[in-house]
C-alpha cells in the first residue's frame, strides 16, 4: 500500500471517520493529523495551502482555522505567511510535519491491518455503516436540545 500522505486511503478513512479514539493516534493528536491532512490535501503546485481554501474545505470559519494553524505553528508543524500578490495568507507543512504524518500513517495502516485480520472486512464495513447511521441520527436537528 502506498505511504503517500497526498492520497487518503481506506485505513485513514476507517479511523478518521469511524472512531473518536485518541489512542489510535500515538505520535500526533487526531485533531492535528486532520488539520495537517487537509493542509496537505489542499496544497497548490508551490506547496502552499491558503487559509481561505482550508476554511472552505474544513467547513470552519476563518478565526477557528487561524487558531488551529497558530497552534500547529507553535508545535513546529507549519509556518504561515502572507502572499502579498494574492492578498491571502497561506500555510506550508514543515519537514517535521511530513515526517510525523508518514510515521502516524504507517501506525494507522498496521492497526487497520490487524483489525481487518482479526475482525474481517465485512464486519468492519457493517460497523462503519452502523456508525454513519448513528452519526446521522445524532446530527439530526430534531435531536438537538
Amino acid at each position: 500500500m502506498e505511504n503517500n500522505v497526498n492520497n487518503i486511503n481506506n485505513e485513514e478513512l476507517f479511523f478518521l471517520d469511524n472512531f473518536n479514539v485518541e489512542n489510535v493516534f500515538s505520535i500526533i493528536s487526531k485533531t492535528d493529523y486532520l488539520f495537517l491532512y487537509y493542509i496537505k490535501k489542499n496544497e497548490d503546485e508551490n506547496g502552499r495551502t491558503y487559509l481561505s481554501e482550508l476554511s472552505k474545505t474544513m467547513k470552519m470559519d476563518m478565526p477557528q482555522v487561524s487558531r488551529a494553524v497558530e497552534n500547529l505553528q507553535n508545535k513546529g508543524f507549519v509556518f504561515w505567511q502572507t502572499d502579498h500578490e494574492a492578498g491571502k495568507t497561506y500555510v506550508e507543512l514543515t519537514g517535521k510535519a511530513v515526517e510525523l504524518m508518514r510515521a502516524e500513517h504507517d501506525r494507522i495502516e498496521k492497526s487497520y491491518e490487524k483489525i481487518k485480520k482479526e475482525i474481517g472486512i465485512r464486519e468492519m464495513e457493517r460497523f462503519a455503516i452502523t456508525m454513519h447511521r448513528i452519526t446521522k441520527i445524532l446530527n439530526d436537528p430534531e435531536n438537538k436540545a
